[in-house]
């Protein structure tokens, strides 16, 4: 009897045990797949460090004879893709509106997220640009290349200050390159703008290129605003300082549509932790028909 009843507690523990190696099985599979993807995402660890309004879907680098040509450019050499952009911009955009939203390193501390409204004209290089979130010390900064200039030959911007002041009229001319510019942002007001976005790109891979240090690539398909990008990174031998180069990664999304730099983010090392700047152009409306008048303070009424 005895006999009997251990074959029959063998009986119902031989399903067990069964189900129990079964479960380990499928523990360690679910492991290894986890193990798996965290090593696939952690090349798009930059996700994390830039707003939700930004995705990046790294994607591997595969040609495909479906490809358009422009593709293909940007896949096969990011550098050539950068200048086709640039020229393209040249050959067709005069002005624009644009929203800007920047993030920048100022003094050893990470500024607010700052909105600006943006009027921009190419030639003369023109900016009218006000602040709608976190303004600093200007609600409103006037800029129009050659128009005035102090007795030190420095290129002056015509500043409306946030708050009380600029409510009641008060303007003043302030060097673009200044002591208080340089306080108040990482960016001078001459170097905004697609044109210049790109026109720095180049400038300074061709300079990294050149001593054999630049590290340039398409790493996958962005979205910036629910428009469309492609995005690339780039690393140059960055030391600390602003010369000779700006950053070590900066990576870009480049607007499919527009074939220009709608975001960037400029990063102090190559994990994308340490962040220099942080730049969205979005909303954009091109060739506007600004005029001069557009820019001159009393017909604007500044």
């Amino acid at each position: 009897m005895s006999g009997t009843n251990s074959q029959s507690r063998e009986c119902n523990v031989q399903p067990y045990r069964r189900y129990r190696r079964m479960r380990t099985v499928v523990g360690l599979i679910l492991c290894l797949a986890f193990v798996v993807q965290c090593h696939q995402v952690s090349r798009s660890s930059v996700v994390s460090t830039v707003p939700v309004d930004v995705e990046i879907v790294p994607t591997a680098v595969l040609i495909t004879e479906s490809m358009s040509s422009l593709e293909r450019l940007a896949h096969e050499d990011p550098l050539a893709f950068f200048e086709f952009c640039l020229e393209q911009y040249n050959r067709n955009i005069h002005d624009y509106h644009v929203t800007f939203t920047k993030q920048e390193l100022v003094g050893n501390k990470l500024t607010a997220e700052q909105v600006t409204e943006v009027r921009f004209k190419e030639s003369p290089f023109c900016v009218d640009m006000v602040w709608t979130e976190n303004a600093g010390r200007a609600g409103r900064v006037l800029y129009v290349e050659g128009d005035r200039v102090d007795k030190k030959g420095n290129k002056l911007a015509l500043i409306k200050p946030s708050g009380i002041l600029g409510g009641i009229g008060i303007k003043v001319w302030r060097a673009i390159h200044g002591r208080d510019a340089k306080r108040e942002a990482r960016r001078t007001i001459d170097q905004f703008g697609f044109k210049n976005t790109l026109n720095l790109i180049v400038l300074y891979s061709h300079k990294a290129n050149a001593e054999g240090k630049l590290s340039l690539e398409f790493v996958g398909n962005g979205m910036i605003d629910g428009r469309p990008t492609y995005v690339f990174e780039r690393r140059l031998p960055y030391t600390g300082q602003e010369e000779p180069y700006p950053d070590r990664l900066l990576v870009v999304h480049m607007d499919k549509e527009w074939l220009l730099p709608v975001g960037c983010f400029s990063y102090a090392d190559d994990d994308g932790a340490e962040l220099l700047g942080r730049y969205l152009l979005t909303r954009a409306e091109f060739n506007v028909g600004y005029a001069a008048a557009d820019f001159d303070a009393k017909s604007i009424k500044f």
